[in-house]
């Protein structure tokens, strides 16, 4: 690593260029959407006022390491504007902090010269499948790039303040993350370069056999499209409430119900089909919960269940999915104030659709991110002969209450996002890797 271009200017963005910083001999440029995008225009307008600084804050003591005020070598406010630089630099690694449904536009904003140069692409947030899109699109370009797929970004950084967004914090980071390249473990440099570049700053890195069984460990894709796209769920993101509810919470307080568990563990199982389909270890779902996401105390689920999950009959994996969540309704391990309650943990709202600068609809991350990403897995699952009669349900709900709302609205404008969408160009160049790999 020496050169390195980090596409985003979000908060996910300056965390990771602070951690690219702490290694003096990294050159690190960043670049925005200033021309389509309010945020990112609000962004640049801040660097700039601010003497060119960035910071990153923790809330937490123990990871300090993350925590930092300082400067990259440059901030480009749109991709045009690095083609347009006289001395165009020689990067050598592009990170993509930017959501995966736009790896395809980011890289195609991009000179032909700055592809051709880079060694490596690391994708932070990808889907299962993300890798061969992007290997997929430079195969004529650059086919010996290496494409590292991380399982999910390293925690949650938020901007606290919207008119400083180069101000961020970090409020929590996870245990260690997963990640995979398209060159051979034992031979990937790089991957041993970035695994002690975030230990150094607390963070572990834990390097698997392939992008794909990384891309396939985040939990997020299990469970998000049950939480988000079924009836309940998409009424509150379109058409608000009038009293709170929120994500994780039970029946009627949020959605979580037996039926919507059921759909989860259907949904879990015809993922584990594809993926044994693509040679990629299953997941077993209540282990990753308990063990790599948020822990229930050993009183409410025994080990042996937990580690045996996948060998049990669907109803007793179904149980214990609702004893798990019921479990999380408040934060176990935190103390009781003296009326005895616990930290409300599963407090989560849920965020509406809104309008933005420019007037138009547009849907929040989740579910919009879960769309793109169940609809990719679908199409996977189509390419290797999977069936998924339940993955189908959710994008077939989501589309309905989203066609429905889109009718009944007729005052407002609407964003792409409010149409039904294929990603036809994602799943071509995953279908063409496939192809070839197979060959």
């Amino acid at each position: 690593m020496s050169n390195i271009l980090i596409a985003g200017t979000g908060p996910v963005a300056v965390q990771l260029a602070y951690i690219f910083t702490t290694e003096r001999h990294n050159q690190v440029d960043m670049v925005g959407r200033a021309k389509y995008s309010q945020r990112s225009k609000r962004f640049c307008q801040a660097y700039h006022q601010q003497q060119q600084q960035l910071e990153v804050t923790v809330q937490n003591n123990q990871h300090q390491a993350l925590s930092g005020r300082f400067r990259i070598h440059h901030l480009y406010a749109d991709y045009g504007d690095i083609t347009q630089t006289a001395t165009m630099n020689h990067y050598d690694t592009l990170v993509l902090a930017c959501n995966a449904d736009a790896y395809i536009s980011v890289i195609q904003q991009l000179s032909q010269r700055i592809i051709k140069n880079l060694n490596h692409i690391v994708l932070v947030s990808p889907t299962i499948g993300s890798h061969m899109i992007v290997k997929q699109l430079l195969v004529e370009l650059n086919k010996q790039v290496e494409v590292i797929s991380f399982s999910t970004y390293i925690g949650d950084t938020r901007v606290m303040n919207e008119t400083t967004p180069n101000q961020v914090m970090t409020t929590g980071v996870k245990k260690h993350v997963y990640m995979g390249s398209t060159s051979n473990k034992k031979e990937s440099d790089f991957m041993l370069k970035m695994q002690r570049l975030f230990e150094d700053v607390g963070v572990r890195l834990i390097a698997l056999d392939t992008p794909l069984f990384a891309e396939s460990r985040n939990s997020s894709l299990y469970v998000h499209p049950p939480l988000f796209m079924n009836d309940f769920s998409l009424d509150v993101i379109l058409n608000g409430s009038d009293v709170p509810v929120y994500v994780y919470k039970l029946f009627p307080e949020g959605p979580i119900t037996m039926a919507l568990i059921h759909e989860m563990r259907v949904l879990w199982q015809e993922i584990t089909l594809i993926l044994e389909k693509l040679n990629v270890p299953s997941l077993n779902l209540l282990e990753f919960m308990v063990k790599e996401n948020y822990p229930v105390r050993n009183e409410t689920l025994s080990n042996h269940e937990i580690t045996e999950f996948q060998k049990l009959a669907a109803i007793h994996q179904e149980y214990l999915l609702y004893v798990r969540y019921s479990a999380i309704l408040i934060d176990p391990f935190s103390k009781p104030d003296i009326n005895g309650k616990y930290f409300d943990f599963s407090a989560v709202p849920f965020k509406q659709i809104y309008q933005n600068e420019q007037g138009m609809m547009q849907i929040p991350r989740m579910p919009y991110e879960d769309y793109y990403r169940t609809t990719i897995i679908q199409q996977i699952g189509a390419l290797v002969g999977i069936e998924t009669p339940m993955i189908n349900r959710f994008l077939q709900r989501y589309a309905l209450h989203i066609s429905k709302f889109v009718e009944g609205h007729t005052e407002f404008e609407y964003s792409e996002q409010f149409q039904q969408q294929y990603f036809e160009a994602d799943v071509d160049l995953i279908k063409s890797y496939l192809k070839n790999v197979s060959h």
